[in-house]
């Protein structure tokens, strides 16, 4: 029988309820989080559920994965909506410290891996540069919009600052790669793939550490690259895709972009889709679900990429 811990993460605190019993607070310091352990093996937590929050929880979650706590990060919306349908409305520390031991609980809930510290590493590294090229893409759009002056000193002057500032990251993110013989192996059978390059192996290896480990439906749906039907009666709704893993969903864009041009296989993949009539949309969607199942057999196998004639889309 499993018996859920929910654990509210605050900047300052955490709150945490055994089996939607009492709520315990601790500050969310090593001697509080120290002590949240403790309660919770305690008490006879067979898993621990908590909220994303942005970087609040890790410290918590590391420590409970240590002493061999297993932990769900559960996205903040899901749990959001199981509250209202649950009939919580309300929302406080204290009542969201309750839902989530009581989601654990309906809920059958993946673990979230361990951080291994140098994959989160690489992960921080790629967020920020991300962070960074969006604020370049910015900038420049704003040259394009007529600045003068100060203005547009100051603009360009912010563009040679992100330039270097990039380059450095960039420069970091490889030298974190080959620091770790793993992270590096894996990134380059990845790389093995024409179409794939070095920085889309990066963040698959930093945003991705399931892959090889997981079966391909459930691995389209963690990344959101399931299609979600919206039928009702007669009615058939266009289909879409949505939610997942943003960072690994738009490396594998790039990646698909690149392997219809550089690919043989997964160009005549597209195209053979394109020719039935499919949108170009709906093809490269296609073409990037069969890239991220190509990359979980090889990483799986450890064995890096090999020509082969691709079956027809279905």
């Amino acid at each position: 029988m499993k018996v859920v811990a929910g654990m509210d993460v605050g900047k300052k605190r955490l709150d945490v309820s055994v089996s939607n019993g009492p709520v315990r607070t601790f500050d969310n310091t090593a001697e509080g989080i120290a002590a949240l352990v403790l309660c919770v093996k305690r008490e006879g937590a067979t898993e621990v559920v908590c909220e994303s929050t942005g970087g609040y929880e890790r410290d918590a979650v590391r420590r409970l994965q240590d002493r061999g706590l297993p932990v769900h990060v559960a996205h903040p919306n899901k749990v959001r909506s199981f509250a209202r349908a649950a009939g919580y409305e309300a929302k406080t520390d204290i009542l969201d410290a309750r839902v989530l031991s009581r989601y654990g609980e309906v809920f059958e809930l993946d673990s979230t891996p361990a951080d291994d510290g140098e994959g989160q590493m690489l992960a921080s590294l790629l967020k920020r540069r991300k962070q960074l090229v969006n604020q370049r893409v910015q900038e420049r759009n704003r040259l394009d919009k007529g600045l003068c002056g100060g203005v547009r000193r100051s603009t360009e002057r912010h563009i040679e600052w992100l330039d270097k500032e990039i380059a450095c990251l960039d420069a970091e993110y490889r030298k974190a790669l080959r620091d770790n013989a793993q992270l590096s192996e894996t990134a380059a059978l990845y790389q093995s793939v024409p179409g794939v390059g070095e920085l889309t192996a990066a963040s698959l290896v930093a945003h991705l550490p399931e892959l090889g480990n997981c079966d391909g439906k459930s691995l389209t749906s963690l990344v959101g690259l399931a299609p979600w039907s919206r039928d009702s009666g007669k009615q058939r709704a266009y289909r879409s895709i949505r939610g997942g893993r943003g960072a690994v969903r738009g490396a594998l864009y790039l990646a698909a972009l690149s392997a219809i041009r550089y690919n043989d296989e997964m160009k005549r993949f597209y195209q053979s889709l394109r020719n039935r009539g499919k949108a170009g949309k709906v093809a490269l969607v296609a073409v990037m679900r069969k890239l991220l199942l190509l990359l979980n057999a090889i990483a799986h196998r450890r064995t890096p990429w090999v020509h082969q004639q691709l079956d027809p889309a279905p």
